[in-house]
């Protein structure tokens, strides 16, 4: 009973907290991890009431337990190595590709032996090797908790509808191989597009620099796509000095500031792909410009190793989020080793 008021009252709190500010990470993180207890606890107590309801309710639990569990958590483990390999067919054999393959290895073999070594205890190991693989292992443990908590935020966060009137409608560039944009970026552009046909008064700021295996700068690119779907030119402008997402939102706040000169401040929407939409709302707020996401479709072999690079950005920005999730398990293992 304690735990479940617990996680309302975490529940609530955070989401008190995303009311206000919807961008924040750890609002989001926390508000999705105690959903998700809330209705870990809640199935756990569905499952004994059924134990005890019959014998034939205890069967129907360890059926549970024992197989569908298990079941479930080898199927995933399963798409995430599958989906590697349509990834490196589609994409080439990248790093990025690899990364779903990764962590389906990483979960086969790291909560299996993190199950073992608690419930098994020590035998046999050294007593150093013991608790530093339960240190290492329930840091991974917790690492994977929160992406999964980022997959719900990032979800929840791309459900709640943009229906305001917008002033300007940034469209963050991605890698172009020519003059031509990739259809990752055309997805970007038109997904901004559907969005200006309702707000024809709107201005659409394309932002993306120069790579150096770029022929041109991205926001040229998606400036000539744009003029080839009919957008007066006088409606685009152009922020041609970006390398980064954190750049992008910079030098477009620049160019939105020295463009309205009026009172007041604009409505500004940036349109991105949806497993891009939660680290670019993260990032305007870092760089104190005010604007929500929008997201454009991606194909579907393709989010989770996105995904899973987009969480792994998101650590390396929060590195204090990081360090905090290692403080707490050396603190559970030092609780468990030392006396009282």
């Amino acid at each position: 009973m304690f735990a479940v008021f617990v996680c309302l009252a975490l529940l609530v709190i955070c989401g008190a907290v995303l009311v206000k500010e919807r961008r924040s990470m750890l609002g989001g993180l926390l508000f999705a991890l105690s959903g998700m207890l809330l209705l870990l606890l809640g199935l756990s107590e569905m499952l004994v009431r059924l134990a005890n309801s019959s014998e034939m309710g205890g069967a129907a639990v360890l059926g549970i337990v024992y197989g569908l569990f298990p079941l479930i958590f080898f199927a995933i483990i399963l798409y995430f190595i599958v989906n590697t390999k349509t990834m490196s067919t589609k994409e080439g054999r990248s790093f990025t590709a690899k990364l779903s393959a990764l962590l389906g290895i990483n979960l086969l073999i790291a909560v299996p032996l993190l199950l073992y070594l608690i419930i098994m205890g020590n035998r046999g190991l050294p007593y150093i090797l013991y608790y530093l693989l339960i240190f290492l292992l329930l840091v991974d443990f917790l690492m994977v908790l929160f992406f999964v908590c980022y997959l719900f935020y990032s979800l929840m966060y791309q459900m709640i509808p943009v229906k305001k009137q917008v002033d300007y409608l940034i469209i963050l560039g991605s890698g172009i191989r020519s003059e031509e944009v990739t259809p990752l970026l055309k997805s970007r552009l038109d997904k901004a597009l559907e969005y200006y046909q309702k707000n024809k008064a709107a201005y659409l700021v394309v932002s993306g620099g120069q790579g150096p295996d770029e022929p041109i700068s991205e926001a040229a690119a998606m400036k000539k796509y744009l003029l080839s779907q009919g957008v007066d030119e006088q409606h685009i402008l152009v922020e041609d000095r970006s390398t980064t997402t954190l750049e992008n939102m910079l030098f477009s706040k620049q160019v939105i500031r020295d463009h309205w000169g009026k009172a007041g401040l604009p409505t500004v929407l940036f349109s991105t792909n949806n497993y891009h939409v939660l680290r670019g709302a993260v990032y305007a707020r870092k760089a104190g410009l005010k604007a929500e996401g929008i997201g454009a479709p991606t194909a579907f072999y393709f989010l989770p190793s996105a995904l899973i690079r987009e969480y792994i950005a998101m650590l390396v920005q929060f590195k204090w989020f990081s360090g905090l999730m290692i403080l707490l398990c050396l603190a559970f293992v030092l609780y468990s080793v030392l006396p009282i």
